[in-house]
């Protein structure tokens, strides 16, 4: 029998969290950033898209609830933070909220390339974020 494909919900290796996905099929990996009110390690698995060689775009969504996730939050106090990919490598990168033409090209992208995000922006009225994660090479993946 073929092994079981993870999915949201399930328990996460964090140090070496393998394979994971969206609920829609999207690629996703662990991020790791620090918690605005508590300054203490937080993780999420979020779905991305690449972008570029050294960048990765995920998207605040929440499934359209009212308000963003922690996470968006997190990223917006303290911008430095960790991905952690499927074999376990970690990558510092630096978060930034898309905005103007940047976001308007993002969602083009998104309703080509992960169209149950489009459906979640029509169940709310806030503006979901786009965030740009880029690799900070010079900083230490610890």
């Amino acid at each position: 029998m073929a092994e079981r494909r993870w999915q949201p919900g399930d328990p996460v290796d964090w140090d070496r969290p393998g394979e994971l996905w969206t609920a829609g099929g999207l690629h996703s990996f662990v991020v790791e950033s620090v918690g605005a009110r508590t300054g203490r390690t937080r993780r999420a698995v979020l779905g991305y898209l690449e972008d570029g060689p050294d960048a990765w775009l995920v998207i605040g969504s929440k499934g359209g609830a009212p308000r963003n996730p922690a996470w968006v939050h997190n990223l917006e106090g303290e911008p430095d933070a960790t991905v952690v990919l499927a074999d376990g490598t970690r990558v510092p990168v630096r978060a930034e909220r898309l905005r103007g033409p940047d976001l308007d090209r993002a969602w083009e992208r998104i309703a080509d390339e992960a169209l149950e995000y489009v459906a979640y922006r029509s169940r709310t009225k806030r503006e979901i974020p786009v965030i740009r994660l880029r690799a900070d090479r010079g900083a230490d993946p610890s």
